[in-house]
């Protein structure tokens, strides 16, 4: 299984550009990226048709593949009816640019009193109507996120998980991603250090390099290659990483010693 950086985080520590973002990546290796719609020059509104082809291109001659969309809103947006509207409408916009670059998943966080909200079901109608894959991260509520999905049963809606939130949640990503096994559609690859702080263990910890933290990358991986329904490469997820691109090379020898041999 591949690795697919979030861009975002490393364009921000490059030039501050897609282009200087990939070009990073290549050097070091990587083949997939996971890029942000909220991400200034990658939002929907700034792509025009031409600028949608213009950026699959730039991704072939990269030799990148693109692995998802990220649409990380506040998750009180989708309760809150100052700001609902325009949370599904940004929604409804990545769900449509996600289709115009090959039906790729779009990865979103949701509160669980929202599933089954009007606005909610728009989106999943939408979905549903462009067979774009959505794939929603409820790590504090993964028992209500499973339940619900069940309930749905729509084949366009699955789970996401990311390592590092399960594990400041006090669970392990492992045994979360056999519970969800059928329904998960993205994985993301992160890690979580504690400190002796009390302020830090009841924060739940920070972000750290993987490999540096308390996730088995190891069991980690053998579980999300057990997920049929998963989609592409795993998301490396960069946030709050000070160096992405070392932080990057780290995550990649700490995962390919951990893949299978043969």
């Amino acid at each position: 299984m591949r690795l697919a950086p979030m861009v975002r985080t490393l364009a921000k520590q490059t030039d501050g550009t897609v282009r200087g973002a990939l070009d990073s990546l290549r050097q070091s290796g990587f083949t997939a990226v996971q890029l942000d719609a909220t991400f200034a020059g990658i939002r929907p509104r700034d792509l025009d048709h031409r600028s949608r082809r213009d950026l699959l291109a730039l991704l072939g001659r990269h030799g990148i593949q693109l692995a998802g969309l990220d649409l990380f809103v506040p998750r009180r947006h989708w309760v809150e009816s100052e700001h609902v509207d325009r949370a599904t409408s940004a929604a409804l916009a990545a769900i449509q640019l996600a289709a115009d670059l090959g039906r790729v998943p779009v990865s979103l966080s949701l509160p669980v009193e929202a599933f089954r909200s009007s606005p909610i079901t728009t989106m999943l109608e939408a979905a549903d109507a462009c067979n774009v894959p959505l794939a929603v991260h409820a790590e504090d509520k993964v028992d209500d996120l499973l339940a619900w999905l069940d309930e749905v049963d729509q084949p366009m809606l699955g789970a996401a998980v990311d390592a590092a939130t399960l594990l400041a949640w006090g669970q392990q990503p492992d045994k979360v991603v056999h519970r969800l096994s059928k329904r998960l559609l993205v994985g993301r690859l992160s890690d979580l250090q504690r400190g002796g702080d009390e302020d830090l263990a009841q924060a739940g910890g920070v972000r750290c390099t993987v490999g540096e933290g308390e996730l088995s990358v190891l069991t980690y991986r053998l579980a999300l290659e057990l997920c049929a329904r998963r989609y592409g490469p795993v998301v490396l997820d960069l946030r709050g990483m000070e160096d992405a691109p070392a932080s990057s090379a780290a995550a990649m020898k700490a995962w390919n010693a951990a893949g299978l041999p043969g």
